[in-house]
């Protein structure tokens, strides 16, 4: 390829194709006729001596030269985005950009609904896309799906482009008139009831069984769930005990019925974190959310 004859405005065809694996989708984020992005991945299959994205029953795949063109195309147009912010002053009342969090189902609840409330207030155009955390995040911040990840530190180990939010303890919940229950619960009688786990991965050990483990004993989890949505209607109308984050319970039990308690066993804690691309510490609206959602953690 002749680089200086290389028209880069294909740069922005080739990302959307090579995301969208549709000509149609790729038209239509762009902007484009169909018959104009058809045109360019023409040229750019002319360009790179690929067809780049080949017919596979009724959708199209990459090749392999494409697979590997991917997060080098998303790369280089981030850092031209970067280089072009960097000249220009965010404005967070006049800016329509959309932003991308990877977060899991703990971080949604207490550190992003405030963030969501104080961005309606400081960026009333702007949009939050709040997905799943899935691994590999890396992959994930590299290619530009999330902006950040937010999650437990310990997902993030490794990655040095983070911020430490919040440390989080645990505290136990059972429905107000359990009827084996107390006011002050000892390990023997926690230990005689069944219990519920909050697991997307359904029966894997929880905070509670590696202290367990130590001591010799075991407890008994007679329900998973994948969500905390659900935790406070399984605990108000059954006898089951569930051991939940302190901040999540603490909205738990506004629901009439559910009382917490401490845990007759020592739990470690864990600190929430937000990751980001290290091409992302230029860019003056990643920096903009960081700080929001430090302050909204704080």
């Amino acid at each position: 390829m002749n680089f200086d004859r290389f028209d880069l405005n294909l740069l922005r065809v080739l990302d959307a194709l090579l995301e969208e694996r549709q000509v149609s989708a790729a038209a239509r984020r762009l902007g484009l006729s169909q018959p104009a992005a058809s045109s360019a991945l023409g040229r750019l299959r002319k360009a790179f001596s690929d067809p780049l994205l080949t017919r596979v029953g009724n959708g199209m795949a990459l090749t392999p030269l494409a697979v590997e063109l991917q997060p080098r195309v998303r790369r280089a147009l981030d850092d031209i985005g970067n280089a072009l912010s960097a000249a220009t002053s965010f404005d967070p009342r006049a800016t329509r950009r959309v932003f991308r969090i990877g977060a899991d189902d703990y971080s949604s609840v207490v550190l992003l609904a405030p963030l969501v409330a104080r961005m309606r207030r400081e960026a009333p155009h702007a949009m939050l896309e709040i997905l799943p955390f899935e691994e590999p995040f890396a992959e994930r911040l590299a290619v530009r799906d999330w902006d950040l990840a937010v999650t437990d530190h310990w997902s993030l180990r490794g990655w040095q482009h983070c911020d430490v939010l919040l440390r989080e303890t645990f505290v136990s919940l059972a429905r107000q008139d359990h009827p084996r229950l107390g006011e002050a619960v000892g390990l023997e009688d926690f230990l005689a009831e069944d219990h519920a786990l909050i697991s997307r991965r359904g029966r894997t050990p929880g905070v509670i069984d590696g202290g367990l483990e130590v001591l010799s004993r075991r407890r008994r989890v007679a329900l998973t769930l994948p969500h905390y949505l659900a935790a406070g209607a399984m605990i108000a109308q059954t006898d089951l005990v569930m051991t939940l984050p302190r901040r999540i319970a603490g909205r738990v039990r506004e629901m009439d019925g559910v009382r917490c308690f401490e845990t007759p066993i020592e739990v470690e804690g864990f600190d929430v974190a937000a990751a980001w691309h290290p091409r992302s510490t230029g860019d003056a609206g990643v920096t903009w959310l960081r700080k929001m959602l430090r302050e909204s953690a704080g």
